[in-house]
């Protein structure tokens, strides 16, 4: 809700014990100090709120309704009066404003009851701009008065000894405004708007308290003139009205009906006592099945459009997949017919591959034995070589005769590394008859270095 002096932002859940609010962000339009696009985005980036299919909602104050009969309970018919007659309610002409109705009555007679709601739609447009703006896609626009009644409807329905025919008032009490409704058979028959909330009421009680009793008065004579229905029995303060003090007293014996104050948000912080959560919970409850919907026609047509162009996208995807199915099946199809051949050029060939089997397993024997007695294997020779090699010396060849002799050649910057890798050979137990065969000084690019050459016999 975008309303005159504060921003409610709300994401609600419904469990087994009912509605509650998981998330919100409440901030009162002073205290925002750059745009409302900015700062809506923020709170929903903060609270990590999903921006898509967004439900906004207009206070009550901003809109008109009206309580219309028409002699007709065709509900094309309805549709063509009213819109006929929607000018004769306004002075704004038709393209300056919004509205939507719902029925709410329908008599024997052949007559039908309509609450008609209106306004300008220049009042949405700025909402929805700078929704837009924020990154937030609007999926409806209702109505505070619509959330109030769907909030208190669960409500009173869980009060002990509570009768569905029974003719209520609602008051909802909001910082800046209060909602009057009133509720006849389960169904809102009946809203006004009252200039008065807790704000007037916290700051000059005495002020407005006279006032104030004669606003519900006016709208409860209001409510008999227009809406024509039968006399309440009971009038309820939602809202802020708990926590405003020395309400209880202004109204008792001032109301010629009993009353009682109740709280749709406890334990709520101290910041957000005088403000009302009724219409955000009640909009959470039934947001798939909202009577009212202000969002302007050319949106509707928007969004009719995106979605036809959603579907139209899914359908192709569909198409394609279904044709990759296909082509998926053909080349399955041409693999099986490829596979059965060359399972039949196997089948020729059965004789001969028994054949090389045979002699795979005879080499396979032969090289298992090797494996067998690795003992004098090349690889195993060279690992107890690299093992007693001193750091200093580089081989440039090594020549092994299986199981013979080990013929070394190499280089050394000293003759005494050539000495110590003599020694290493000759205390290892796998090799035997170690014999340095040559050793030479030689000169390059000055640089001295020896070249050797060692021979040895290795452990079979």
């Amino acid at each position: 809700e975008i309303g005159n002096d504060w921003v409610k932002i709300a994401e609600c859940n419904v469990s087994q014990s009912g509605i509650y609010i998981a998330k919100s962000g409440f901030v009162k339009l002073a205290h925002i100090k750059t745009s409302i696009s900015e700062a809506v985005s923020e709170i929903f980036r903060n609270l990590k709120l999903n921006k898509q299919n967004v439900i906004t909602y207009l206070p009550r104050h901003l809109v008109t309704t009206r309580i219309l009969e028409f002699p007709s309970t065709n509900p094309k018919e309805i549709s063509d009066i009213i819109n006929l007659q929607i000018g004769k309610q306004t002075p704004y002409t038709k393209e300056e404003i919004v509205f939507t109705y719902k029925v709410i009555d329908t008599k024997r007679e052949g007559y039908t009851k309509v609450m008609l709601v209106i306004v300008k739609r220049n009042l949405i447009n700025e909402r929805l701009n700078a929704l837009q703006k924020a990154g937030i896609r609007v999926d409806k626009v209702g109505l505070s008065s619509e959330g109030v009644f769907n909030w208190f409807s669960a409500f009173y329905s869980s009060l002990p000894g509570a009768k569905s025919p029974e003719t209520v008032i609602l008051v909802d009490i909001d910082s800046s405004y209060s909602d009057f409704l009133v509720i006849c058979n389960g169904k809102l028959v009946f809203t006004k708007n009252v200039l008065i909330g807790a704000n007037h009421l916290i700051e000059e009680l005495a002020g407005f308290q006279d006032k104030f009793i004669e606003e519900l008065k006016h709208s409860i004579y209001v409510y008999q003139e227009e809406g024509n229905g039968p006399k309440a029995t009971k009038m309820f303060f939602s809202g802020a009205a708990i926590n405003v003090k020395g309400l209880a007293s202004v109204l008792s014996g001032k109301l010629d009906m009993p009353y009682e104050i109740i709280n749709p948000f406890k334990n709520a912080d101290n910041d957000f006592k005088f403000i009302s959560v009724s219409s955000i919970l009640g909009i959470s409850m039934k947001r798939s099945a909202l009577d009212f919907d202000l969002i302007p026609n050319e949106m509707r047509i928007k969004k009719l459009m995106e979605e036809k162009s959603k579907n139209l996208t899914i359908m192709g995807v569909l198409f394609i997949t279904i044709m990759m199915m296909l082509s998926l099946l053909i080349l399955i199809n041409i693999y099986n017919k490829n596979r059965y051949i060359a399972q039949l050029d196997n089948e020729n060939a059965r004789i001969k591959t028994e054949s090389d089997n045979i002699e795979r397993m005879r080499k396979s024997i032969i090289l298992i034995q090797d494996r067998i007695d690795a003992k004098g294997d090349s690889l195993t020779m060279l690992d107890y070589l690299y093992k007693i090699l001193p750091k200093e010396i580089c081989l440039t060849s090594v020549n092994i005769e299986r199981k013979k002799q080990l013929t070394i050649r190499g280089l050394a910057s000293v003759m005494s590394d050539v000495f110590k890798l003599v020694t290493a050979l000759e205390n290892s137990p796998n090799f035997k008859s170690v014999k340095n065969t040559y050793i030479r000084t030689k000169k390059e690019e000055n640089a001295e270095y020896a070249d050797f050459e060692i021979v040895c016999f290795y452990e079979e």
